[in-house]
């Protein structure tokens, strides 16, 4: 509070009250504290389903009591709408343990059901970050937003839709103009996640899948179900079908005595459906194989203790010890990422070495391997999106088979393999947007190598020690901060800065130093996005100080690139602190070092130039500032034109450009650059962004000048 009220001190009579800093990462504006306005919303695109990599199972046995159950639930109904008051959300839970057939399920209902909803959205919801992410697309596929925005604001316009889900926006809000949706929260083990995220006031239905057995019973939910195995009946017509196999009188008993060993789990019934085709047996073969240790690992499965959880571990633990040692590999890595939903191009390296010697280097070795997978039903692929997916239980398992070294190895392959996909971008191309489609893809997988490097490191285990994680961390933390997550920035920095100092202290390279400084960079801009001003200072600090150690001949600095950029955000630290004298001198170094770069070019100059302009504003240097504001912008519209969608950064240039000549008193002026700066904006933060919500702000300033309330409103 008092570092806000030295800021407002310092604004001029003109400046809008309640001013705040924030840091580009880059950039340092001054921007009124208001929420943003709300902004109509569009017709929706329906029907609109989108069900991700999940398909409808050609065969599907049993749970017909419990579809029963989920239809007097789910499906809407004129009677139910009158008795309930017509604003009721209907939600239901399938609880039960891995592999019980949650999911499968859930994918029934949602296809057989399809005709009842105009939109169904499946989203996977075992990881905050990765739900973030598909939650806020929903606003993409339901045609609300045009591309990739700010996660929070998609966030919120979906969740407006759906708690008032009309078809016609500008019609009444009557049963005829009501959209019934459904939503599907898959793997939901912590109900936390979905706070967030759950619809307000209704109108629609909602399903989750849980491990969790009590997540029936928490206060979002009104219905669930804990899903017990199949009957011996269901058992027997499902292994009939999936072998291709009709049990004829004398088998039937063998059949019998393999399914009361499988205990009614349709996953381990489809695993051992599968050995059994392949090796074209019948059922008093397979019950003879079983018995008399036939296969290696079966024998196991006579001395479990009759717990689903301890048949299935072994199932799956049997069905991976005959794999080939390529395939083997191959599933090791797939352990290690999103179990959801893979691109297949991230198996695929080009750079020779790699730390497991059998992994699959060729196309036609990785088709070989995951062909073996498939046939034993321990992966599925979406060809039509070139995605690999498993279970859960299979991972585990496959983590579990591995020893000390195998795992480490595979840990490090998997970060070669993130590390080769993954579109790196470099500090010249801050705040370009071009790549998110592909990180959104990669990024679940990152999270799951996040979570094992620390766990790894919490355990004091060197396997996380790689100076390309801490590279990977660093620019994915970027990634997110980009998309409007700036908190997530601090953390996969951090972790990034932890990899790098114990590297440091081992005698890293410079490979080692360069990554610790960009941490420490990253640290810093996160911390400044929540005005942790002490941190942010340390950690600017600490990158300009490193960089100013090096030398290109003794007692000569280095000047690059990187040294222009760190004096830039050095004046937003300065600027946070109010000390706008020496802001302005940081941002005059800035630009002095770029212009003496020998690969210099004029649009280096888009992150300190505006915030020169911002400082000269709010010193009352009023000419001082339009004349730098002219300048860069003359700048961007000679590189990107007048309607520049690469960065956003010409937004902000109009808008200070909006701010100056407002104080100036040429108000027509002003409110053009502030309705450019708009328009730009929209085009490459999304309509719902913060600085899309200052400068509404701003034009409402404009219009009720004008008299124009209506348009103010």
């Amino acid at each position: 509070m008092e570092q806000e009220s030295l800021v407002q001190d310092s604004l001029p009579i003109s400046s809008p009250f309640g001013a705040t800093a924030g840091s580009t990462a880059g950039s340092f504006e001054i921007v009124p504290a208001i929420a943003a306005l709300e902004i109509t919303r569009r017709d929706p695109k329906l029907p609109c389903y989108s069900f991700g990599t999940k398909r409808k199972m050609e065969y599907f046995c049993g749970r017909q009591d419990v579809l029963q159950k989920m239809d007097e639930c789910l499906l809407p109904s004129p009677n139910k709408l009158e008795s309930e008051g017509g604003e009721q959300l209907q939600s239901f839970a399938i609880c039960g343990l891995g592999g019980m057939g949650k999911t499968e399920l859930a994918v029934e209902f949602a296809y057989t059901r399809k005709e009842y909803f105009e939109a169904i959205f499946w989203l996977g919801a075992d990881n905050v970050q990765v739900l973030a992410s598909n939650f806020a697309n929903i606003a993409q596929q339901l045609g609300l937003e045009d591309g990739p925005q700010d996660l929070v604001a998609s966030r919120d316009i979906v969740n407006g839709w759906l708690s008032k889900p009309m078809r016609k926006v500008v019609e009444p809000d009557i049963p005829e103009n009501q959209v019934h949706w459904l939503i599907i929260f898959d793997n939901v083990d912590n109900l936390d996640v979905l706070y967030d995220y759950w619809p307000t006031t209704g109108r629609g239905s909602v399903l989750i899948t849980s491990r969790d057995p009590l997540a029936k019973h928490n206060h979002l939910l009104e219905n669930g179900q804990d899903l017990s195995p199949l009957t011996s009946t269901e058992s027997e017509t499902l292994m009939q079908h999936l072998t291709h196999v009709k049990a004829d009188p004398p088998q039937r008993e063998a059949l019998a005595a393999i399914l009361e060993r499988l205990d009614g789990l349709p996953i381990v019934i489809d695993q051992m459906s599968s050995t059994f085709r392949d090796l074209r047996l019948s059922y008093i073969d397979f019950l003879r194989l079983y018995n008399e240790e036939g296969i290696v690992r079966l024998q196991t499965m006579q001395n479990f203790s009759a717990t689903s959880d301890k048949v299935g571990s072994l199932v799956t633990l049997w069905s991976l010890k005959r794999l080939s040692i390529r395939t083997k590999e191959l599933l090791w890595v797939i352990s290690l990422l999103d179990p959801d939903e893979i691109p297949e191009e991230t198996f695929f390296y080009k750079k020779g070495h790699i730390a497991l010697s059998n992994y699959p280097k060729t196309l036609r070795d990785y088709l070989q391997a995951r062909a073996e997978l498939l046939s034993s039903s321990l992966i599925k692929h979406d060809a039509e999106q070139q995605k690999i997916s498993l279970h859960r239980l299979t991972q585990e398992t496959a983590r579990a088979i591995m020893d000390e070294k195998q795992l480490f190895q595979a840990f490090q392959t998997a970060i070669q393999l993130v590390i080769e996909a993954w579109p790196f971008q470099s500090m010249r191309e801050h705040h370009w947007i071009a790549r998110f489609p592909k990180c959104e893809t990669i990024f679940p997988s990152i999270l799951r190598l996040k979570s094992r490097a620390e766990e790894f490191i919490r355990d004091g285990r060197d396997y996380a020690l790689n100076i390309g994680l801490a590279k990977l961390l660093n620019d994915t933390g970027w990634y997110m901060y980009e998309r409007g997550v700036p908190e997530e920035l601090k953390t996969f920095a951090e972790l990034s800065l932890k990899i790098g100092e114990q590297l440091q202290a081992r005698g890293g390279d410079e490979e080692v130093l360069r990554t610790v400084r960009e941490s420490h960079s990253y640290v810093g801009i996160a911390c400044a996005e929540s005005h942790e001003s002490t941190l942010h200072m340390f950690h600017i600090q600490k990158w300009l100080d490193v960089l100013l150690e090096r030398e290109s001949t003794p007692g000569v600095p280095v000047l690059d690139y990187e040294l222009g950029y760190a004096y830039n955000e050095i004046g937003v630290a300065y600027g946070f602190q109010n000390k706008v004298e020496e802001a302005a001198q940081a941002f005059l170094r800035s630009i002095e070092i770029f212009q003496g770069l020998s690969d210099y070019e004029e649009t280096m100059l888009g992150w300190p130039t505006p915030n020169l302009g911002f400082m000269y504003w709010l010193q009352g240097k009023l000419e001082d500032a339009e004349h730098v504001f002219t300048e860069i912008l003359d700048i961007h519209v000679a590189a990107w034109g007048v309607d520049d969608t690469t960065s956003f950064k010409t937004g902000k240039i109009l808008y200070g450009m909006g701010n100056v000549l407002h104080d100036m008193g040429r108000f027509d002026e002003s409110f053009n650059f502030h309705r450019r700066c708009l328009q730009q904006y929209k085009k490459t933060l999304g309509l719902r962004h913060e600085r899309t919500g200052d400068i509404c702000h701003r034009l409402a300033g404009h219009y009720i000048r004008q008299g124009a309330y209506k348009e103010a409103e």
